[in-house]
C-alpha cells in the first residue's frame, strides 16, 4: 500500500516567498553596488588613477593626463596625438603602435615601456625616463629627446632623423653614432668595425665611408648612398635594401649571396675579395677562377662547389664544408681551414704552404694526391673519405689504415700492404691491387 501524500507545508511556501520577494532583490542590490563601486572599470577614476587600465585603440587625441598614473596600462594602438602626458608614470605601459604625434611627454616615466612601432614624431620627450624602453621600429623623427634617459633602450629599426639630442641625453655610444650618421651624414667617415646592427640608416649619406668589418646585420639601408664605400669584411646578413639603395655592384652581389639561397649559383670569375660570406650557402656554385682572397667563409656551405683555379689566399674558411668540392689548382696559401670538412674534396694541383692552416689529415691527403704514395709508411693513418683517385701507392704500408669511404678509383696499390685496413664503403673501381696484401681487411660494401 502506497503512503498517503503529505499535506502542503505552509511554512516552506512562506520561506520561498520571502526568498523571492525580499532576499533576491537585496542580493541584486548588493551586486549592483559592488559592481558600481568596486568592479566598474577603473576608467571612471582616470585620470589620475589609470594603472593597469585598458585603452586599446582608444581615441584619446588631445587629452590632458599630466601626472597620471598609467603604470602597466594597455594603450596598444591608442590615438594620443597631441595628448598632454607631462610627468605621467607610464612604467611598463604597453604603447605598441600608439599614435603619439606631437604628444607632450616631458618628464614622463617610460621606463621599460613597450613602444614598438609607436609614432612619436615631433613628440616632446625632454627629460623623459626611457631607460630600458623598447622602441623597435618606432618613428622618432623630430622628437625632442634633450635630457632624456635612453640607457639600455632598444632602438632597433627606430627612425632617429631630425631627433633633438644634447649633452645631457643619456644614450649608448652605438645609438648616438647612428644618430650622428642619419643627421650629420657620414660621407668619407671611418666606421671601421662599427656596430650598426639593426640601425635605421634610411637615406643615410655613406658615400666613401670606411665600413670595413662593420656589423650591418638587419640594418635598414633603404635609400642609403654607399657609393664608393669600403665594405670588406662587413656583415650584410639580413640588411634591408631597396631599389633606391646605392651600392656598388660588387657588394650588392655579396648581399644577394648571404641573403638569398640559390644552389648552383654562377659566380665564375667573381670578385669576392674581402667579402663576409659567413654561413653563405654556395653549394654546387660555379666559383671557377673566382677571387676570394681574405674572404670570410666561416661555416659556409661549399659542398660540391666548383673552385678550380679560384684564389683563396688568406681566406678564413673555419668550419666550412668543402665536401666533394673541386679545388683543383685553387690557391690556398695562408688560408685558414681549421675544422673545415674536406671529405672527398679534389685537392690536385692545389697550392698550399706552411701558412695554410689545415688539419694534419687533410695536409697528408694533399701530399698524397700531389706527390704520390709510393713506398710511404701510412700504417694506421686516417685517410677516410679522402679523394685518392689515381694515386700511386705501390709498395706502401697501409696496415690498419682507415680508408673507409675513400675514393680509390684507378689507384695503384701494387704490392701495398693493406692488412687489417678499414676499406668499408671505399671506391676501388679499376684500382690495381696486383700483389696487394688484404689479410683481415674490412671490405664491406666496397665498390669494385
Amino acid at each position: 500500500m502506497r503512503p498517503a501524500p503529505r499535506p502542503p507545508d505552509p511554512s516552506r511556501d512562506a520561506r520561498i516567498w520571502v526568498a523571492t520577494v525580499l532576499v533576491l532583490p537585496v542580493a541584486l542590490l548588493l551586486f549592483y553596488l559592488l559592481w558600481r563601486l568596486v568592479l566598474v572599470p577603473q576608467r571612471s577614476a582616470c585620470p589620475p588613477h589609470c594603472a593597469r587600465t585598458d585603452w586599446t585603440r582608444a581615441a584619446l587625441q588631445g587629452v590632458d593626463w599630466a601626472g597620471a598614473d598609467l603604470r602597466e596600462a594597455r594603450l596598444v594602438g591608442a590615438q594620443l596625438a597631441g595628448a598632454t602626458l607631462r610627468e605621467a608614470d607610464l612604467y611598463f605601459a604597453n604603447l605598441q603602435g600608439a599614435q603619439l604625434t606631437g604628444a607632450i611627454l616631458e618628464g614622463a616615466t617610460l621606463r621599460a615601456a613597450l613602444l614598438d612601432q609607436a609614432d612619436l614624431r615631433d613628440a616632446d620627450l625632454r627629460g623623459a625616463d626611457l631607460a630600458g624602453a623598447r622602441l623597435r621600429h618606432a618613428d622618432l623623427r623630430g622628437a625632442d629627446l634633450r635630457g632624456a634617459d635612453l640607457n639600455a633602450a632598444i632602438l632597433t629599426g627606430a627612425d632617429l632623423r631630425g631627433t633633438l639630442l644634447d649633452e645631457e641625453t643619456r644614450l649608448s655610444e652605438k645609438w648616438r653614432q647612428v644618430w650622428e650618421i642619419v643627421n650629420q651624414g657620414a660621407a668619407g667617415r671611418s666606421l671601421v668595425g662599427a656596430d650598426l646592427r639593426g640601425a635605421n640608416l634610411t637615406d643615410a649619406d655613406l658615400r666613401a665611408a670606411d665600413l670595413r668589418e662593420a656589423r650591418l646585420e638587419e640594418a635598414l639601408l633603404m635609400g642609403a648612398d654607399l657609393t664608393d664605400a669600403r665594405l670588406e669584411g662587413a656583415a650584410l646578413h639580413q640588411a634591408v635594401l631597396d631599389g633606391s639603395t646605392r651600392l656598388p655592384a660588387r657588394w650588392r652581389q655579396v648581399w644577394e649571396i648571404v641573403n638569398r639561397v640559390e644552389l648552383g649559383r654562377n659566380l665564375r670569375s667573381a670578385d669576392l675579395r674581402g667579402a663576409n660570406l659567413e654561413g653563405a650557402v654556395l653549394r654546387q656554385a660555379d666559383l671557377r677562377e673566382a677571387r676570394l682572397d681574405r674572404a670570410r667563409l666561416v661555416r659556409a656551405d661549399l659542398r660540391e662547389a666548383h673552385l678550380q683555379g679560384a684564389s683563396l689566399v688568406a681566406t678564413d674558411a673555419t668550419d666550412a664544408s668543402f665536401r666533394g668540392a673541386n679545388l683543383r689548382e685553387a690557391d690556398l696559401r695562408g688560408a685558414r681551414l681549421v675544422l673545415a670538412d674536406l671529405a672527398l674534396a679534389d685537392l690536385r694541383g692545389t697550392q698550399m704552404d706552411r701558412t695554410t692552416d689545415i688539419a694534419p689529415k687533410d695536409r697528408r691527403v694533399w701530399e698524397l694526391v700531389n706527390w704520390g704514395g709510393v713506398g710511404r709508411d701510412l700504417a694506421g693513418q686516417n685517410l677516410s673519405y679522402a679523394d685518392l683517385a689515381g694515386v700511386d701507392f705501390t709498395g706502401a704500408d697501409l696496415r690498419e689504415a682507415d680508408l673507409r669511404g675513400a675514393n680509390l678509383a684507378r689507384a695503384i696499390l701494387r704490392n701495398a700492404d693493406l692488412s687489417r685496413a678499414l676499406l668499408a664503403d671505399a671506391n676501388l673501381r679499376d684500382a690495381d691491387l696486383t700483389g696487394a696484401v688484404l689479410d683481415g681487411a674490412d671490405m664491406a660494401r666496397v665498390q669494385r
